[in-house]
């Protein structure tokens, strides 16, 4: 089979002035991506976009922050204006924020700073959707720590962010292949190789890519699927907090779930076996 190339397509990569985020810019450049290479820190977005130039491929900085719906648009425009368009978003959840879960809440931190981690995701997200959708195209990866999975250049805090974005994703995922567009995440561990990360990503971000509404672990000998489900657990009318004590080895039995789509099949998992 022939190479994965991104020849004629545009990516915005945010983060990507250093760490995981110039490694995801400087692969889909040299597979024939034209980038627009976004950091909050000016210099390291142009230090980032001449390397990828002096390699032969195609790149502008920006140094435009998220954390607002006018500065996730300037970005989108800023794409559109030097390449004529996105196809691409990776984007690095919560980087717009340095405040760790610990301080966000346990001091007097700024909340400004925790909201830009917040929303800056879902602002970019919510831009580069709306855009990609009138032209019936798109791949967004979600780059994501969740939980202890923590890599590189990626706080603890982006945790709270990233577990935001899970929730657009899920939303997403469901009016996405209508129009072409899927949206998946991808999350970093401490043990992951960054390069074989930033091939998921790439593969992700590739109109080869179907799959969407999934999270892809990248750990220190492969990849694997990360994800949320339900089981049967018990059919009890009547229940208290005497039976979820007595049943509790049942209730969270793992040999009888599915991943649902939606909460159609959600409902029916958990109804129809009790009422065979």
């Amino acid at each position: 089979m022939s190479d994965i190339r991104f020849d004629g397509r545009v990516a915005i990569v945010t983060g990507a002035g250093s760490g995981i985020g110039r490694r995801h810019a400087q692969r889909l450049a040299a597979r024939g991506a034209r980038v627009v290479v976004n950091d909050a820190r000016a210099g390291d977005a142009v230090g980032v976009a001449k390397e990828i130039e002096d390699r032969g491929g195609v790149a502008i900085p920006t140094n435009v922050a998220v954390d607002t719906p006018e500065g996730a648009q300037a970005v989108i425009d800023a794409a559109v204006n030097s390449f004529g368009g996105v196809d691409i978003l990776v984007l690095q959840a919560g980087r717009a924020s340095d405040v760790g879960s610990s301080e966000a809440f346990l001091t007097d931190t700024d909340p400004v700073a925790l909201l830009a981690g917040l929303f800056g995701g879902y602002w970019l997200t919510q831009a580069a959707w709306i855009h990609m959708r009138a032209r019936h195209y798109g791949r967004i990866v979600l780059s994501c720590a969740l939980g202890n999975s923590v890599a590189d250049d990626m706080e603890e805090g982006n945790t709270v962010a990233s577990m935001g974005l899970v929730g657009v994703m899920n939303i997403l995922k469901c009016e996405g292949p209508d129009h072409d567009m899927m949206v998946n995440m991808v999350v970093p561990t401490p043990s992951g190789d960054p390069d074989a990360l930033s091939d998921v990503v790439g593969y992700l971000a590739h109109e080869s890519c179907v799959t969407t509404g999934e999270i892809f672990a990248v750990h220190v000998d492969g990849l694997s699927r990360m994800f949320m489900g339900v089981n049967e657990g018990i059919f009890d009318p009547g229940l208290t907090m005497e039976s979820v004590r007595d049943h509790l080895d049942e209730i969270l039995d793992p040999r009888t779930f599915v991943v649902p789509d939606e909460a159609g099949q959600e409902i029916q998992q958990l109804l129809l076996p009790h009422l065979k």
